[in-house]
Parts: C-alpha cells; structure tokens; sequence
C-alpha cells in the first residue's frame, strides 16, 4: 500500500499543475516551481510587466525561466511505470448526472448547464440549444477572454493612477 502511494505521488510530482498531464519540456521557475514550457508560455502570453506563478503568484522577472533536464528524464522514467492510477482518475473525474448516473457531455446554452443524453430530451430541455460540452467551453473560453481584456486594461489605467497619486503624496509630505 506505501509503495503505491508513492508511486502515485511521484506521479504527481511529474505533473504540470496548469495541465495536469506529465511535465514536457519542464522549465522551473523564480520560486522553485516545475510547468511544461508551452503551458507556462500560454499562461503568461497576453501578460506585460508582472509574471505571476500559476501556483504561489510569486512574480517572476522577465520570464525568467529554467530549463529543467534532470527532470525532463526523471518524468521519461515515470513514464514508463504503470499508471493504472491515473486511468482510474480520469474514469473517476468525469462528472456524472445526479438524475440518470450518465456523463455530462452537452451543454445548454441557454440554461448554461451542463447535461447528460438523457436530460436533452427533457421536457425541460427541449426546445433549447443543447451543443457538446468540448465546443461549448472553447466559446465560453473566448468570450471570457474578451470580456477580461477591457478589465485589464482598466486594472493598469488604475494602477498607474494610483502610482501616480502614492508619488504625489510622497512630494507632499
């Protein structure tokens, strides 16, 4: 039993935390932290100034960044160990619908829940559009990310403004 908890939190720890798959072109950060290179690109890519650990928010300069060998080949072996766990996870991590113990696949647009087969042919579902969940949360991922640009930029009209004012209350004292 201890040797199969291990093997299952050294498989944790050859995870990215952003992914949840196993690290690929690890790279460490600042603060001590392992993340696949391209999913610590992608987090940070519309980011300017500041960039913040996806797990601690400590902020890393100028992306700095480490490539990560030694742990690039400690996750090739962890590879190769069997990884029933993480198939069983999976298996466990697909939500199921309270009503018919069926998986939640669809999406209804207009409830903005999430459904399983049976549900779409509710009565209370009926006339809705009901769209496979993958395509759904692709547009509800861009439509965030489009509402989340103006409050961005809102957040540095007022962090500048606020710098401005911390400086003029310093020329004051």
């Amino acid at each position: 039993m201890a040797q199969a908890a291990s093997l299952a939190q050294l498989q944790a720890e050859a995870s990215c935390p952003i992914c949840l798959d196993y690290l690929r072109d690890p790279v460490t950060t600042d603060c001590g932290h392992n993340f696949c290179h391209s999913c610590l690109l992608q987090r940070w890519e519309d980011l300017q100034g500041d960039f913040p650990c996806p797990v601690c928010l400590q902020h890393c300069p100028d992306r700095s960044l480490r490539r990560n060998t030694q742990l690039c080949h400690m996750v090739d072996v962890v590879k190769q160990l069997p990884n029933t766990r993480r198939k069983r996870k999976r298996q466990e991590e697909k939500p199921l619908c309270e009503k018919h113990h069926q998986v939640l696949s669809l999406f209804c647009e207009e409830d903005l829940e999430l459904l399983c087969p049976q549900c779409k042919i509710s009565s209370h579902h009926g006339g809705h559009l009901v769209v496979p969940m993958e395509p759904a949360a692709a547009c509800h991922r861009r439509r965030l990310k489009v509402s989340i640009e103006p409050l961005e930029e809102q957040h540095e009209v007022a962090k500048k403004a606020l710098e401005m004012q911390v400086s003029k209350t310093f020329d004051l004292m």
